[in-house]
């Protein structure tokens, strides 16, 4: 319907055919304002309505006074020189008592009074545009909804991923775990009942005593088994109570090595250890401690081959934390093997062949000590050319 009315107007160029025109358009908002000045020719009834103002005052006004913004009417200006014919656009304007609105304006320069002269047909918007505005905003709401919900989802699948394998984990925790304790229960019972019935004899108590040794020895390693467990149950269920207190790492450390020496002579082994004559402490759980390194050296031991070196040092870090390392020349990891290691029970294939006691354990609870403590465990290794453990406990703690 704009679009009509104002190509009634098109090529108009003198006040007769612009007369002709507002008589046939009373039912729209029109106005006719100076070219180059603004200041308003003419409106009829709908025109003053739309602007606020009385029929009889809106002569007295600019249309620059009732746009939104300082700019707008001459951008409708510029649109209107450039284009032939009829041009439309979407304006903000201001009404008198300073309320906003929006309208659609369809313009085209004319001749009026002898002057240049905009001819303008207003339709009122602000609805459109406060609908328009609230789609606009539903629209985001629901890319915002839609972004959640696929976020959502793509997190319950990792959940449900993560469920999976803590399931399979477990189930496999547990399958090994039932491996482990039955090997020296089964060896215990088979023992003992050749003890018990007498199998080689009433006269044959050397015999009955090797295989008490046999009895004892499979029962210490079931206590050590029960012991590693109940161990990583109570650190990775947050249970383990640190009982931090200062002491002498070096005191420490030589008692560590005085334990493992006897084991790594049995075996051929160099171990060497490097500490400093000045005793250097550390605020820790020294059990704990103790128990960490005792396991490192173990498995440094059991895994290096007779005439193999292993090393014990102690030294501080360049932000004065505590570096311990462990190092041997054994079989050797690959980076696929050290993450194996450090799962429960992941004992590697290839160092069973050294020595194939042990649960698998020991690496995973030295790994969950050393991260209660805030340090950290690092492991490098190459297959056959040994592997260095550092156990890094924070500046803090020295």
């Amino acid at each position: 319907m704009l679009k009509s009315l104002v190509e009634q107007a098109g090529g108009v160029v003198d006040d007769t055919a612009v007369y002709r025109f507002l008589r046939s358009a009373q039912i729209v908002p029109v106005t006719i304002s100076d070219w180059a000045t603004g200041q308003i020719l003419h409106a009829n009834d709908q025109a003053a309505n739309l602007l606020g103002l009385p029929i009889d005052g809106v002569l007295n006004h600019s249309m620059r006074e009732f746009y939104g913004d300082a700019d707008g009417r001459e951008r409708f200006l510029a649109a209107i020189a450039n284009e032939p014919g009829a041009v439309r656009m979407e304006l903000e304007l201001r009404r008198a008592d300073g309320s906003r609105l929006w309208v659609e304006a369809a313009g085209e320069r004319v001749r009026y009074h002898g002057a240049d002269a905009i001819l303008a047909v207003i339709n009122d918007i602000t609805l459109h545009k406060a609908r328009e505005a609230e789609l606009a905003e539903l629209t985001r709401k629901l890319h915002e909804q839609t972004a959640d919900m696929t976020r959502l989802a793509a997190e319950l699948r990792l959940k449900k991923h993560a469920a999976e394998a803590a399931n399979a984990a477990k189930s496999a925790f547990l399958a090994n775990m039932s491996h482990e304790l039955r090997s020296p229960l089964n060896a215990i019972l088979g023992f003992a009942e050749i003890v018990r019935d007498m199998h080689f004899g009433a006269d044959s108590a050397e015999r009955y005593a090797q295989y008490g040794g046999h009895i004892h020895e499979a029962g210490t390693h079931l206590l050590a088994l029960i012991d590693d467990i109940l161990d990583l149950a109570k650190v990775e269920a947050g249970k383990l109570e640190l009982q931090p207190a200062s002491f002498d790492l070096v005191e420490l450390l030589e008692e560590c090595a005085q334990m493992m020496r006897p084991q790594a002579e049995r075996r051929g082994l160099d171990f060497q250890i490097a500490l400093p004559a000045a005793g250097m402490t550390l605020t820790a759980d020294r059990r704990r401690v103790k128990q960490m390194v005792v396991n490192l050296l173990s498995n440094a031991i059991k895994f290096t081959q007779a005439g193999g070196r292993v090393d014990l040092e102690v030294g501080r870090a360049a932000d004065g934390g505590t570096i311990i390392l462990v190092a041997d020349s054994g079989v050797g990891m690959t980076p696929e093997q050290i993450l194996l290691a450090l799962q429960p029970f992941g004992r590697v294939r290839g160092s069973i062949a050294i020595d194939p006691t042990g649960s698998g354990l020991g690496l995973p609870i030295v790994r969950n000590l050393i991260d209660a403590h805030g340090g950290k465990l690092e492991i490098v290794s190459e297959p056959d050319k040994g592997t260095v453990a550092r156990l890094l406990f924070p500046a803090d703690l020295a």
